[in-house]
């Protein structure tokens, strides 16, 4: 027999409603004013530095392999502008301009995924890549992406100077630190950040310029603190400190070319060098199959210049591909440099002996 269903009147049974969500209010404050907010934005700084040495020694101690993650960079973002902004900590859902910047940060919607990213980049080459390059990079890239309504040139800074300590192995003393020192001076900072920006819409990664400022900024760090004595238990670490910086700075010579090669000159050399070669050797094997043999005092010559053409366009277009991280071997992308030499040679030498089997 079915199952009766009570209707009556005097059924009590309670009725349950509907589920529906709603979204929480957000805080609001009170607009600041100027001292109010001066006052605030001070206090700030203090309690994102003291958390900042917090993490780095935290990170420090822990016995497993670093990774940097969305939450620490929304952390410290939480803290700069606290009481500030009711937006601090969130990746923000609106656009941003940069004023007196020619780079436009990309859309709100491609922020996490930008965020992703610029971790995984960190960590996937941690013990591949010098400390100075994981924190100029993450110096330039999360000002680029800027997630954040507010607070993004501070939270850069910090987050910055925490992957420079870990990389490093160990907290800077000092009372002035690398990032202070950026916020009292920001023309050399803003260059840097202009020249990474000027490289990315090239095609190519470069933030050396930011290296060299951090260098020099943890060079001047390293020099006050042992000025004022804060550090007399730190002479190893410091020791391997300046290893880095003085490594950075020697390869300073070397960056300029690395710069060379990712120009748009290097693509042209590299493209009219290719075209000349292939163009003098069809011309070769035209007149060839026509019956006109290549004089025999100039068959060395014929060669030579054949070869050098073709090892100018290897080595260019090679080291601007590496330069731009397009070749499909990660490592080669890391040296340019090598990538241009070992290939110009090696189309050299391989010209060299086709062209003695043809014309010698």
């Amino acid at each position: 027999m079915a199952e009766e269903r009570s209707t009556g009147k005097g059924d009590s049974a309670p009725r349950q409603q509907d589920r529906q969500s709603r979204t929480a209010k957000r805080e609001r404050f009170r607009p600041l004013s100027e001292p109010q907010k001066a006052r605030q934005e001070a206090l700030n700084t203090l309690r994102q530095y003291d958390r900042m040495v917090e993490i780095i020694n935290e990170t420090l101690r822990q016995p497993q392999r670093f990774r940097l993650r969305p939450s620490a960079i929304q952390e410290l973002n939480r803290i700069s502008i606290r009481n500030i902004e009711a937006e601090a900590g969130r990746w923000r859902d609106v656009p941003v301009v940069i004023e007196g910047s020619n780079h436009q940060p990309p859309p709100p919607e491609e922020v996490p995924k930008h965020i992703d990213d610029l971790c995984e980049y960190v960590n996937d080459r941690w013990n591949d890549r010098s400390p100075f390059h994981l924190a100029a990079y993450v110096m330039w890239r999360l000002n680029w992406i800027h997630p954040f309504v507010d607070g993004n040139g501070r939270t850069t800074r910090a987050l910055s100077y925490y992957v420079l300590c870990v990389g490093l192995g160990f907290h800077m003393p000092g009372v002035t630190t690398v990032a202070e020192m950026i916020a009292q001076n920001k023309d050399p900072y803003y260059k840097a950040l202009e020249a990474a920006d000027t490289a990315e819409r090239n095609g190519s990664l470069d933030v050396s310029e930011m290296e060299y400022l951090l260098s020099d900024l943890l060079a001047k760090q390293m020099v006050l603190a042992l000025q004022r004595g804060d550090a007399p238990s730190m002479q190893d670490p410091i020791n391997r400190a300046r290893k880095e910086v003085a490594s950075v700075q020697r390869d300073r010579p070397m960056r300029r070319s690395v710069e060379a090669l990712g120009s748009g000159f290097a693509i042209k050399t590299g493209a009219v060098s290719g075209g000349a070669a292939l163009v003098f050797f069809m011309g070769l094997v035209v007149l060839s199959i026509r019956g006109y043999a290549v004089p025999q005092d100039a068959r060395y010559l014929v060669v030579i210049v054949l070869a050098l053409s073709g090892a100018l366009s290897a080595g260019f277009l090679g080291g601007n591909a590496s330069v731009r991280g397009v070749i499909p071997l990660p490592k080669l992308n890391e040296h340019p440099l090598a990538v241009a030499f070992t290939g110009g040679t090696a189309v050299l030498i391989a010209l060299l002996v086709l062209g003695s089997r043809l014309f010698l």
